[in-house]
């Protein structure tokens, strides 16, 4: 138990700004291989508080789209917009760049371009969108539900990413992690299929559900294979980029028929 508890605690700190007691990173070398298999349980108790606020507020009828504002802005907020950050990167990287060598050279550039900003806007109005429609429809309890469920998912496809392709560079900060473990693999799956169900378990439309998840599915296979085809690997922000993509494939699954 102890030892989960050092995982849980590692990945939540490694995914969000929530203070993490130091008594959990003694002895920690920086590898993620294990640790990256609580990263669905994380993506759940983060966006735990989020839901809370999201349906007291739904629950008391305040306007939709202020719900959706304030809660993409605690996302953000929590994670130190750790996963926008890499999604801008990689489309700034792979649209802007020559080969790979220059890919990653924009990749690791701070600096943001037009195409990161734009994909940035576009991410963003979509989830609200999304967010706005499916608050529109479903009670408190089922946003309750959700939110987190999706959080926990977004974070459980990055593993599946992250196994899927070698590191990019020799020298980034994704060699240094090392890859998730296939124990760490198979825990994600499971949490994965338990947050899939919960939805289901409290009323929402499965054919929502089944919409999101092989959206999602497709959407995070073709961003590897581009991946893959541009830089030949994984970068941390092609793994950040990759909840991005996934929330907003199961954002829009779910609002789809709402």
């Amino acid at each position: 138990m102890e030892n989960y508890l050092q995982r849980l605690a590692r990945s939540i700190g490694f995914l969000s700004r929530y203070p993490v007691p130091t008594r959990y990173f003694h002895g920690d070398d920086g590898s993620l291989g294990e640790t990256s298999g609580m990263f669905a349980l994380s993506g759940v108790i983060i966006a735990l508080p989020i839901a809370c606020i999201a349906a007291l507020l739904s629950k008391f009828g305040t306007n939709e789209m202020l719900i959706a504002v304030l809660v993409l802005a605690m996302q953000t907020f929590i994670t130190g917009a750790l996963h926008e950050d890499g999604l801008s990167d990689c489309v700034d990287g792979f649209w802007g760049g020559r080969n790979k060598e220059h890919i990653l050279e924009i990749m690791r550039d701070s600096r943001l371009g037009a195409y990161g900003t734009l994909a940035l806007i576009f991410s963003i109005l979509l989830k609200f969108v999304a967010l706005s429609t499916i608050i529109d429809q479903v009670g408190a309890v089922q946003l309750f539900i959700l939110i987190p469920a999706i959080s926990g998912i977004s974070r459980a496809v990055m593993v599946w990413h992250w196994r899927s392709l070698p590191p990019a560079r020799q020298d980034g900060v994704a060699k240094q992690v090392g890859i998730p473990t296939q124990r760490s693999f198979n825990e994600n799956i499971i949490a994965s299929i338990v947050l899939i169900a919960l939805p289901l378990i409290f009323g929402y439309n499965i054919l929502n559900i089944v919409i999101a998840i092989p959206l999602t599915i497709s959407c995070v296979y073709l961003f590897t294979k581009l991946a893959d085809k541009k830089i030949n690997g994984h970068t941390g922000d092609t793994i950040g980029a990759t909840q991005q993509i996934s929330e907003a494939a199961l954002l829009f699954g779910f609002a789809s028929l709402a």
